[in-house]
């Protein structure tokens, strides 16, 4: 009636989903909370990360503006 969550298996716990046949099929091997099909973006709990590259460039060029702007005033 329902598939098995959680069993422990060799590398952690396996997770499944029913599928259209309602027979039960094995998550991503990466999901850690369940889920709702064979993709990795199917799985339940946190979603994937984001990727935070843009920030992280933004703030490198403000801080080598600062930077090159009091190398500039000191010389």
């Amino acid at each position: 009636e329902s598939c098995p969550e959680g069993i422990l298996g060799e590398r952690g716990p396996i997770y499944k989903y029913p599928d259209a046949s309602r027979e039960c099929r094995p998550c991503h091997e990466n999901c850690t909370r369940g889920c709702l099909g064979p993709l990795l973006r199917d799985c339940l709990g946190e979603p994937l990360p984001v990727s935070r590259k843009t920030p992280t460039v933004i703030a490198v060029m403000v801080v080598g503006g600062v930077f090159l702007s009091c190398s500039c005033v000191l010389l």
